[in-house]
């Protein structure tokens, strides 16, 4: 499935704090992951990111959904 590489770009954007770092972490362009996270905000009808100039950050539900990718305390 398309979404699990998905999911995983948008925690590597979580840590980077940038789509261009990010994108080169995962060796791939920036405007290739560009397109991936906003066609996943497409899908979801909602923003994931905040874009500034200074980078990107989590909306509250970008958060919410990097949660629920967390794996559960044994």
């Amino acid at each position: 499935s398309r979404s699990v590489p998905t999911l995983l770009s948008l925690l590597k954007i979580a840590e980077h704090g940038s789509i261009n770092k990010a994108a080169e972490a995962l060796n791939m362009s920036q405007p290739a992951l560009t397109r991936s996270i906003t066609r996943l905000e497409a899908t979801l009808g909602v923003p994931i990111l905040d874009r500034t100039a200074k980078g990107v950050s989590m909306t509250p539900f970008g958060n919410a959904l990097l949660e629920s990718l967390r794996p559960y305390p044994s």
